[in-house]
């Protein structure tokens, strides 16, 4: 039985949907162009479209139902979070926006905000270091009313209707409202039509019509062709299923799948001091909600058992989905857990159980920007159920994006280019997604791992490292070892959820005595997963010469460290460039960067029309990094060459054989500052290159090693890495890597910029930071994203962080900024800095420079070392 609310919303729709009269034609309306051409009635097609009007452009959006009807906008109860529920700066930016696009709607028209907020209940003390590290998050931005509460009388007293007995710590964040959605569709729909934006309803795109060099030219729809080169896809469940005929699939491959939700909602639950904006209650550890109203109770959770993918309908994408029925079955046990947090529930009559539906990504994370495979397709999907919390940002980026505006922001968790083509995989997706699902109210770090659809790419070798003990993490669908352990079973051996926010990890002696190897022997870490490049033609020194910040002009044989830095200076990728021949180039960049790096380096081979054919070799070759002041010794007996340095010097790459194992390309770095050879063999012969550098190793005791060990050597030697300490917001002049830069050759992308940074300097500094006064044993670890503080004021973040085992002290990388002036290198180390970790402070020392770490092995040239005085 529908409850009065609902009833409410659903005359609402009938009285305003219902009574519409459609063209039959676009000769009838009179108009048949537009700039952009939006598909999808959601809040993310409409406020795309909003966006787009307010920056100038004609827009027209298509629905093939009515506005907002089946959408996830309306049926998801219209709960909005507060914006530091991500611990991701760019993520919760565009929450923000979304906040100021509502409350600006709401000042403006009739829509009520219900300032409802949300409490969130800790059971144990994983989960409270949890929210002590939300709660400092919050504060470090400004949101002063956030509080912690463990007392459990005092629950009781604010929120009667759970039972908090066993709630260890309570974070209650008042930012979170509550709108009527369907009111904000329709004064969104009002708006867009008073501003010019035609509003198509009932019409369906029947084909993204696609000319020349794969560009947008029209789409196809029931009243005919509408003419646009650009196609904004925010048609939710169906995002990349709209039929492109122009290409091999007949569609856009979109990293992003629809799940259903159970959701409960009954009369209101009695309970005493509870009013009409009582905050949502939601059991982190249960994955459970809870939200009392005016007329109802509404209440659901995400668990993975009860999480549904939709039927899959392999045949054909661009068929209507099959909307399944709710089922109480499957509801049954999420409702055992509300019941046993809210007693009162159980009392409460039988409800309407609801089915609702949404689409959720690989990594949790929305998807939004210009598809690779057609030009002037854009999408923004895959909100994972907080689409009523980031469309409105994310589509407010979106449109500076389409418009050709700067983007301030990091983008790189949120680019639809981070997924290859193979994230679109329906069965990988169909495994995938109930678990991310069932996240939902989780927060996910650096270091977590999904426990479905893993083993999707392996190296040739995979096995062997299992056998050795390998526990695995997953990236770009690479199983990479994360450590050795050689008791680890075959159960064991993919590692997923996420390292513990205080105490030692499991792996912590794992790593220590692998990173003694590298330190002070060898030791072997498989590095398959780096993107892979050649650049060949007659042009490609031209042509990387105005891609790369460094001087690609060396002899052949040579290697380079460079980014590839955007117009602002930014770093679209950082990568060493080899030099194989004199117009043939071997491109290495970091493992999240293989298509982006890809589209990047096409997009200005077109532009520049230069001769320059650029391939991806990525899974053509096993990388392997030997790595220690043994790697020269061990180097030399498997491959009978001599390796000393006036024969094989720092920064150089030599076709090699070792085994019988030939066409191996040896290059003299490690990546984490130690000695070492990365060595990319064909795979045909991987394991016997391997099994012989395994039986050579154990006379020099080598030892298997994996990314854990590799994340403490760079950090400790403050290497970076991208996509966590840098990205396409960070300059090398920011971050002290300007002397890799060389000002002197003739224009690159970015010259300009860093110039301009050079002479007038920074607000940014890069910095490494030291922890003192910690408790391994006892103290929460940094994890990344914790607040830097400068004499009492908050003045940056962390990035990444690793124990340094030389140093016998936590370790960090970060930023520390100033709004107000330019950051001298000298006004930061004459001041105090302290740093906060989950709620706890600790004093800190923070270096421009990387330390001097007592080396076995120190002919290291000085462009070897991160940084330079």
């Amino acid at each position: 039985m529908l409850s009065r609310y609902h009833c409410k919303r659903l005359l609402h729709y009938r009285s305003t949907f219902l009574n519409v009269r459609y063209a039959s034609s676009f000769t009838e309306q009179g108009f048949e162009k537009a700039d952009v051409v939006v598909c999808g009635g959601g809040i993310a097609g409409l406020s795309v479209a909003y966006h787009l009007n307010k920056l100038g452009k004609r827009v027209s959006i298509f629905d093939k139902y009515c506005i907002g009807e089946g959408s996830a906008s309306v049926i998801n109860y219209g709960l909005i979070s507060s914006p530091y529920f991500w611990q991701n700066r760019t993520l919760m930016k565009l929450a923000e926006r979304s906040h100021e696009f509502y409350k600006k709607l709401g000042e403006t028209s009739n829509i009520e905000i219900e300032k409802c907020g949300k409490v969130y209940f800790a059971t144990n003390d994983e989960m409270a270091h949890e929210l002590r590290r939300i709660y400092t998050w919050a504060k470090s931005f400004g949101y002063k009313d956030v509080e912690l509460l463990d007392c459990p009388s005092e629950m009781l007293s604010r929120w009667p209707v759970a039972d908090t007995e066993d709630v260890t710590l309570a974070l209650n964040a008042p930012h979170d409202i509550r709108l009527d959605m369907s009111s904000v569709l329709l004064e969104l729909q009002k708006r867009l039509k008073k501003s010019g934006v035609k509003i198509y309803e009932n019409c369906k795109v029947r084909n993204v019509c696609v000319g020349n060099k794969r560009r947008i030219y029209g789409i196809q729809t029931d009243l005919g062709l509408i003419e646009t080169e650009i196609f904004v896809d925010c048609s939710g469940i169906n995002a990349g299923r709209i039929p492109v005929k122009a290409l091999p699939n007949e569609h856009v491959m979109v990293a992003s799948y629809p799940c259903t939700v159970n959701g409960l909602t009954t009369s209101r639950v009695n309970a005493s001091s509870l009013n009409n904006i009582s905050p949502v209650l939601c059991d982190v550890e249960s994955n459970i909600f809870l939200k009392t109203g005016q007329y109802d109770t509404i209440c659901g959770g995400f668990v993975e058992d009860g999480m549904k993918p939709l039927p899959n309908t392999k045949s054909d994408v661009t068929k209507d989905w099959t909307i399944p029925i709710a089922d109480w079955d499957n509801f049954h046990p999420i409702l055992t857990k509300l019941i046993d947090r809210f007693p009162n529930l159980g009392s409460a009559p039988h409800g309407n159980l609801q089915l609702h539906y949404d689409t959720f990504t690989p990594d949790k994370n929305p998807i939004i920007g210009e598809c690779s495979e057609v030009s002037g397709y854009y999408i923004a999907t895959g909100f994972n159920a907080r689409g009523l919390t980031l469309a409105p940002g994310a589509t407010e980026l979106l449109s500076r994006w389409i418009c050709k505006y700067p983007i301030k922001e990091d983008v790189s968790t949120i680019d639809v280019t981070r997924f290859l083509p193979m994230h679109g995989n329906t069965k990988y997706l169909y495994q995938r997604i109930p678990e991310v699902a069932s996240y939902v109210y989780d927060t996910t770090r650096q270091s977590f791992q999904f426990h479905s659809a893993r083993n999707l790419r392996m190296s040739p070798i995979y096995h062997q490292l299992r056998d050795a003990g390998g526990v695995f993490g997953e990236l770009m669908g690479y199983e990479r070892p994360l450590w050795y352990d050689k008791n680890s079973t075959q159960e064991s051996h993919l590692f997923c959820g996420q390292d513990p926010l205080y105490g030692r990890p499991r792996w912590f002696e794992h790593v220590e005595k692998e990173y003694e190897a590298c330190r002070e022997r060898v030791g072997l870490i498989d590095m398959t997963s780096f993107s892979k490049f050649e650049v060949k033609g007659e042009d490609s020194e031209r042509f990387l010469q105005y891609l790369c910040s460094a001087n690609v002009n060396m002899p052949i044989g040579e290697t380079v460290y460079t980014g590839m830095q955007n117009e602002n200076g930014g770093y679209v990728t950082d990568c060493t460039i080899s030099r194989l021949k004199d117009n043939h180039y071997f491109v290495i960049a970091p493992t999240v960067q293989q298509l982006r790096c890809f589209i990047w380096m096409r997009k200005w081979s077109k532009k520049l029309k230069t001769d320059v054919k650029i391939i991806d070799v990525t899974g053509n070759y096993t990388a392997l990094d030997l790595i220690g002041p043994s790697s020269r010794y061990l180097m030399q007996d498997i491959s009978g060459e001599s390796m000393a340095p006036g024969d094989f010097p720092t920064f150089r790459m030599k076709e090699i054989n070792i085994g019988m194992g030939t066409g191996i390309r040896a290059n003299s770095i490690s990546h984490c500052g130690e000695l070492g050879w990365m060595l990319y063999i064909p795979n045909e012969f991987a394991q016997n290159v391997y099994d012989v550098i395994v039986e050579s190793g154990k006379e020099y005791n080598m030892k298997h090693c994996g990314y854990y060990t590799m994340r403490a050597l760079r950090i400790e030697k403050f290497y970076v890495y991208w996509g966590q300490d840098i990205n396409e917001q960070t300059t090398p002049v920011e971050c002290g890597r300007s002397f890799r830069v060389d000002f002197d050759k003739e224009n690159f992308i970015g010259k300009d910029a860093l110039l301009k940074q050079v002479e007038e300097g920074v607000n940014k500094r890069f910095v490494q930071i030291f922890v003192e006064n910690h408790d391994m044993d006892r103290d929460p670890w940094p994890q990344g994203g914790e607040p830097i503080f400068c004499n009492g004021k908050q003045c940056g973040l962390t990035t990444s962080s690793a124990y340094g085992f030389t140093l016998k002290k936590q370790i960090c990388l970060g930023y520390v900024e100033s709004l107000e002036e330019k950051i001298e290198p000298s006004h930061i180390t004459q001041q105090n800095y302290t740093i906060n970790i989950s709620g706890k402070e600790f004093p800190i020392k923070v270096s421009l420079h990387s330390p001097n770490l007592p080396m076995i092995s120190s002919e290291h040239p000085v462009h070897y070392a991160p940084t330079q005085n």
